[in-house]
């Protein structure tokens, strides 16, 4: 699902802010524990710049493609990403494929708490 440019532009001003981006490592940190997957726990503690959480959230989702193939396909469906959307990119030839599916499932994440904070 394609984000409106607007939903993507609030997304991305509001993980500028420290709480906001502490708020979505722990929703991070969540869907991929449902699969097994555990981060440092300093991943839940301490708001990462963007930088090291595009750094960190590639790794982990590497560490699951090559270690743990049979939670790939469920962790994108906890995550809310289309396998479409990551065939698309792991097949493209674009060496920084990764880093651009990151950053979907960063924006993905981020979406579940900004809907959390606007309607709980």
């Amino acid at each position: 699902m394609m984000l409106p440019e607007k939903t993507d532009q609030v997304l991305e001003a509001k993980l500028t802010h420290e709480v906001f981006r502490l708020k979505t490592q722990q929703q991070i940190a969540k869907d991929f524990g449902s699969h097994g997957f555990q981060f440092h726990s300093k991943f839940i503690k301490d708001a990462y710049c963007i930088s090291d959480l595009v750094q960190t959230v590639s790794e982990a989702m590497v560490e699951i493609i090559e270690k743990r193939p049979n939670s790939w396909h469920p962790l994108l469906y906890t995550m809310d990403v289309s396998e479409n959307t990551y065939l698309k990119l792991a097949t493209s030839q674009n060496p920084t494929w990764i880093e651009e599916f990151t950053w979907i499932v960063i924006r993905r994440e981020a979406l579940k708490v900004f809907f959390r904070e606007q309607y709980s």
